[in-house]
């Protein structure tokens, strides 16, 4: 192939990348990028630390009622 035609090609195939990943990582229309602006990341990293400490403080009840029921020590009647 010639020069000029790979250049070509090569600036169309950049091009048509570069205008994917802007699509794809850029942001939705009529975004605001105020203070309480979070993406969808953010909040998905957000409801994750939430559901971690929700099981978390579940486990944690769980233990202390199966630490209650037997103590060292006792004995079974």
């Amino acid at each position: 192939m010639d020069k000029s035609v790979s250049f070509v090609l090569g600036t169309i195939v950049g091009a048509a990348a570069g205008a994917l990943v802007g699509y794809i990582f850029a942001p939705a229309r009529n975004t605001s990028f105020d203070k309480s602006y979070r993406s969808r990341m953010d909040k998905a990293l957000a409801e994750g630390n939430k559901a971690a400490a929700e099981r978390e403080a579940e486990l944690r009840r769980e233990f202390e009622r199966s630490k209650r029921r037997y103590t060292p020590g006792q004995t079974s009647a």
